[in-house]
């Protein structure tokens, strides 16, 4: 028979103890493991989804802000055109005028003169459509779009359309010069009967032609040698407004043909 001391007693219940600890520990162990890695992947999985959503909602975002763009822009070349035209129209005009009013026989002239005169005191700025623009500036800037030639694109046509804005205010200053120099020599009586939106609305700009010829107020060379200046300055404007007219519309069907291409990409 064996008999253990009892130094021998507890050193085996430490071991035996010690035994049965060490498979709980594993299970905490693991437990925690996998609670940790539940919450890791959970977390990554949660920012992947954020940061898809994110780029889904700003490239969503993009397409609908260039697609609106697009759409100003289509609007502005059908604004452009009618513009250049008429600019073309008041240039032929402007011409015909200069030509008469300088004529020696200026009295068998004088209703073709009327006419080109009173025409040449209208004024049709043009305005480019900015609904795309301002949902640009509202949604941070150009930072949503990722092409850098639309960015170019674009900055080209607001530096291109910044100068016709500039044409439309030097053509604004012109044209108050030009009327004063008007009310010089032409009757202000006929030159308010050649206009009547409501009568004339068949005629461009509501304007009349008159039938037969009348005097004009005065025939001094020196207001006439005025008014012909100021006719000229006008038309020198137009020409310049009409050619950066041009670049603009041709900067736009460029700009749509980026923008539809970009579109076009999965």
């Amino acid at each position: 028979m064996q008999f253990k001391t009892l130094d021998g007693i507890f050193t085996t219940m430490a071991t035996d103890h010690s035994k049965k600890e060490t498979h709980p520990f594993k299970e905490y162990f693991l437990q925690f493991l996998m609670l940790f890695l539940a919450v890791v992947l959970g977390a990554i999985g949660e920012n992947y989804r954020e940061q898809y959503t994110s780029e889904v909602v700003e490239r969503n975002m993009e397409r609908e802000t260039l697609q609106a763009m697009a759409n100003d822009l289509n609007t502005d070349m059908i604004n452009l055109d009618r513009s250049i035209k008429n600019k073309e129209e008041k240039e032929v005009l402007a011409k015909k005028l200069i030509e008469n009013i300088n004529s020696k026989d200026i009295s068998n002239h004088t209703k073709d003169i009327y006419y080109c005169a009173r025409v040449m005191t209208t004024r049709e700025a043009f305005s480019a459509s900015e609904g795309a623009v301002t949902q640009l500036q509202n949604s941070g800037g150009y930072s949503m779009i990722k092409s850098k030639k639309i960015i170019e694109q674009i900055n080209k046509y607001h530096y291109i359309k910044e100068k016709i804005y500039k044409l439309n205010d030097t053509e604004e200053h012109i044209l108050i010069q030009y009327r004063i120099a008007a009310s010089k020599i032409f009757n202000a009586s006929i030159f308010s009967s050649m206009l009547n939106a409501k009568e004339f609305k068949n005629y461009k700009y509501y304007i009349k032609p008159l039938e037969n010829n009348v005097d004009l107020f005065s025939y001094n060379p020196a207001l006439i040698n005025e008014f012909a200046f100021w006719v000229s300055s006008a038309n020198g404007n137009q020409s310049s407004n009409r050619a950066q007219m041009m670049l603009l519309r041709d900067q736009a069907k460029e700009l749509i043909a980026s923008i539809q291409q970009h579109l076009n990409q999965p």
